[in-house]
């Protein structure tokens, strides 16, 4: 009975607490309906969570979940019953508490709910894990603590809030999960375009134009730009630029890595620099919150830099930076490839242009190259090997070289060995021969060559020294020929070194040719031709070219030629001029039949000849000075006699008339006095001739000689002249028979005209011996002309062409007086009133002197 009424009270109490029950068990139904509402997001089921713990079961909740670290617990929902009570409550449910003290410390650490006074705090635990903590509070007049129904209650609700908790965070991860693979397949395809369009870039520019335009749309950056480390890596310089203004891309066209900014430290530190709230392209469009700075980097080394910069905030997750460095990567392996390429194409050019170069150079080389195998095969011939060998490319290449003589032919391949084994030979000397069969003499430099493969090969450089022996002939032979020249000062002598100098080394023949004062041109020395002969081209061309000054030359003489039969039809001769202070002394002909004379011949006759008329020319000047000096000592002789003589006559004389005088006293003899002073007179005015001759030679050598023209009457000073000279012609019995044309007028220097006829009536009376002296005057047209005819001693023709020099005389000074002097100071005279002087002898018969003069 007595459990039964046991039971019986027990059903009663839970009849009465049946309502309760089943509010808490729709509390229950709903908790759970809400907790599996899958359109909710997890924040708004705790807070609906917590609405349904208010008022039932407390006047206030709070749901709080840790942090990821394990360290805060921060509150994602709340609720009261009161609006009251949430004010109260607010500073509570908006503090972050720490999970690692106090009641929550303990609850995580226990998974057991905590009661304390009207607070009770429960676990949120999942799967052995604590998510967070579900506190909830009473107030009066609720009692102040939980019963254990209510207890298992709350639990209940939190462990099923843990487990939905749970459950949305493990979809929210697999969905989180789903979006980023989306996210990589999506960053994978476009870094798989981006890539691909890369590989295409050749240049840097090209590189910076697809990382720019495929990166930003990858990366969906606002902006970027490209640097490149220029050479020096002491700076950076844009390559391009997307997404700024024209003023920002000029501010970042280049920049110093020295500089305090992003883009030169990562270029620096070659490390990515992440900017979350600052803009690395200054100068954007609008300022950007944050910022992406990545190296390009190839073996530890930047290249360069690459900058995305993003309009929103940005936090750059560790997926998006590995990406992002992903793309910097590929762009760095781009931009190294693009410049390792460039700089390929530049070398490939270079290497281009050089061997451009070289096969110029070896094609307008003048010098003949050629590349042997050391068996002496050709392998390479150049124009100039075929211009001074004869042989074509065609016909040599893959052949032994043709142009070694078979006698030379061991001796020459002992070169090539010699040169494969490092020897250079050094202009070796070859007589070669040339394809029409004429030899050519050359030198040859040869030196080993390393081919790509295959075995060593010979690069031989021949220069053709024909000409250049040629030449030194041509010296030897002018070192000699002024040691030959030089070695004589005779005239006669040298004519004679001078014509045997180029026979039979350049001439078969030679002449030389000198022209005389009267203009003819004669052969004085030969060689080569039988004496008495003039050696080809003849006169008349040694005086053309003597009157030119130019020299002349030819080939093929005709058969009238004396010189053509035994020259074969084939004589060539050159006749150059022989000159010297601007003065042309004759010519110099060379003939041979060994061929046509050339260019170099010709220069090397003109040389000859130059040294030849520079040797005549000393001789003549070295046979002048020794008449001059010869000259000089006659001078001196005869003006010693010549001024001695008047002098001791006149002292004589003086002497005379003073012993008279002595004697006589005031009886001395008056005509004897006057006889005596007459003679003393004619010395004075003989030795006053001398004096002047002498003066009047000082000023013509000076150039001194001043004329005074005036009108005058020639034939009354000549009459004044022959009345000077009567007595004299009367004491020595010599007639004087004048014949003057009337009215001989003109503008003349009467004191030089009466010195110069003066001189001529003296001479006339000193070498006529006594025999009529004829002067005649006449006039024809505008010219005056004086005769003065003796008939005396006459004079040698071979004295005539020096009769008016300087000191000159055709007879001896020891049988007529006088300096020599007169006949060249009238001369002089004559030649200064613009006039000339000219004898006509016979030796034995007389002479006759004729001055023309003109009447202006």
């Amino acid at each position: 009975m007595t459990m039964v009424a046991t039971r019986l009270g027990e059903a009663r109490q839970y009849g009465a607490r049946l309502p309760e029950i089943e509010e808490r068990l729709a509390l229950l139904a709903e908790a759970s309906r809400v907790l599996a509402d899958a359109s909710l997001e997890p924040p708004a089921v705790m807070e609906r969570l917590c609405g349904l713990v208010v008022p039932l079961l407390g006047s206030a909740c709070a749901l709080r979940l840790l942090s990821e670290d394990g360290l805060w617990l921060r509150t994602v929902a709340s609720a009261a019953a009161v609006p009251e009570a949430r004010v109260r409550l607010q500073a509570v449910f908006s503090q972050r508490v720490r999970a690692d003290e106090g009641v929550a410390a303990e609850v995580l650490d226990t998974g057991l709910a905590q009661g304390v006074e009207a607070v009770l705090v429960l676990p949120l635990r999942a799967r052995g894990r604590a998510l967070g903590t579900l506190t909830v509070w009473r107030e009066a007049p609720e009692p102040a603590s939980f019963d254990s129904a209510e207890q298992l209650l709350l639990q209940e609700l939190a462990d099923r809030a843990a487990l939905a908790l749970d459950v949305a965070r493990a979809y929210a991860s697999e969905r989180q999960a789903r979006q980023a693979a989306e996210v990589a397949a999506g960053r994978l395809a476009r870094l798989q375009h981006v890539t691909a369009e890369l590989s295409e870039a050749l240049t840097a520019a090209r590189v910076a134009e697809v990382v720019l335009e495929q990166g930003l749309a990858v990366a969906d950056a606002k902006a970027g730009a490209l640097w490149g480390v220029a050479p020096d890596a002491m700076s950076a310089s844009l390559l391009r630029c997307a997404g700024c203004t024209p003023d920002a891309a000029e501010r970042l066209k280049r920049m110093s890595l020295e500089e305090d900014s992003p883009v030169a430290r990562v270029l620096r530190e070659s490390r990515p620099v992440w900017l979350t709230a600052e803009d690395a392209l200054s100068g954007a469009e609008r300022p950007a919150n944050s910022s992406a700075c990545l190296p390009l980097v190839v073996d530890g080394r930047a290249l360069g830099a690459l900058v995305f910069t993003f309009g929103l905030p940005h936090g750059f997750d560790d997926d998006e930076r590995a990406f992002l460095q992903l793309v910097a990567h590929h762009a760095a392996q781009a931009l190294a490839r693009a410049r390792l390429l460039e700089r390929e194409q530049r070398a490939r050019a270079a290497l281009r242009e050089a061997h451009g170069t070289l096969e110029a150079i070896i094609q307008a080389s003048p010098t003949a190259i050629m590349l042997l195998d050391p068996d002496g095969t050709v392998r390479l011939w150049n124009p100039a090997a075929e211009r001074m060998l004869g042989w074509t490319a065609e016909e040599v290449l893959g052949k032994v070289l043709p142009a070694v003589p078979p006698e030379h032919w061991e001796a020459f391949r002992h070169g090539l060995e010699r040169a494969t084994r490092g020897t250079v030979l050094d202009g070796a000397p070859l007589a070669a021969r040339r394809r029409d069969g004429g030899a050519v003499q050359v030198a040859m430099w040869t030196g080993r060559v390393h081919p790509a493969s295959g075995p060593p090969q010979c690069l031989s450089v021949m220069v053709d020294i024909t000409e250049r022996q040629r030449g030194e002939a041509a010296q030897r032979f002018l070192a000699e020929a002024g040691g030959v020249l030089a070695g004589s000062l005779e005239e006669e002598e040298t004519l004679e070194r001078v014509a045997h100098l180029a026979v039979p080394q350049y001439a078969e023949a030679c002449g030389v040719f000198l022209e005389d004062e009267s203009g003819g041109v004669r052969c004085v020395a030969t060689a080569g031709v039988e004496d008495g002969d003039v050696p080809p081209p003849g006169l008349a061309v040694v005086s053309r070219v003597i009157q030119s000054g130019r020299p002349e030359s030819r080939s093929g003489l005709s058969e009238g030629d004396p010189s053509y039969a035994r020259a074969g039809g084939t004589c060539a001769y050159l006749c150059v001029p022989l000159r010297v202070r601007g003065h042309t002394l004759g010519a110099l002909t060379f003939v041979t039949s060994k061929g046509a004379y050339d260019a170099q011949d010709l220069a090397l006759a003109q040389e000859l000849a130059r040294r030849a008329a520079l040797a005549l020319d000393n001789a003549s000047l070295y046979r002048d000075a020794r008449q001059a000096i010869r000259l000089r000592e006659e001078f001196l002789s005869i003006a010693s006699h010549e001024l001695k003589t008047p002098i001791s006559a006149l002292q004589l004389q003086v002497q005379s008339l003073l012993a008279g005088l002595n004697r006589s006293g005031a009886a001395f003899d008056p005509e004897r006095l006057k006889r005596g002073l007459e003679r003393v007179d004619r010395q004075v005015k003989r030795q006053t001739l001398l004096v002047n001759d002498l003066l009047d030679v000082s000023r013509l050598s000076a150039g001194k000689l001043e004329l005074v023209l005036e009108p005058l009457e020639m034939g009354a000073l000549v009459r004044e002249v022959a009345e000077r000279f009567e007595q004299e012609y009367a004491r020595s019995g010599t007639p004087l028979e004048l014949v003057l044309a009337p009215e001989v007028l003109g503008q003349w220097d009467r004191l030089r005209l009466d010195q110069v006829f003066t001189n001529l009536f003296s001479n006339a009376l000193k070498y006529g011996r006594g025999n009529p002296v004829h002067v005649s005057l006449e006039v024809e047209a505008n010219r005056a002309r004086l005769r003065v005819k003796d008939s005396g001693i006459g004079i040698a023709k071979e004295h005539l062409p020096r009769l008016f020099h300087r000191f000159e005389r055709a007879v001896s000074e020891r049988n007529y007086g006088g300096f020599g002097l007169g006949l060249w100071i009238a001369r002089q005279i004559v030649e200064a009133m613009g006039g000339h002087i000219e004898v006509e002898s016979v030796l034995g018969e007389g002479s006759t002197f004729i001055v023309e003069l003109p009447r202006g």
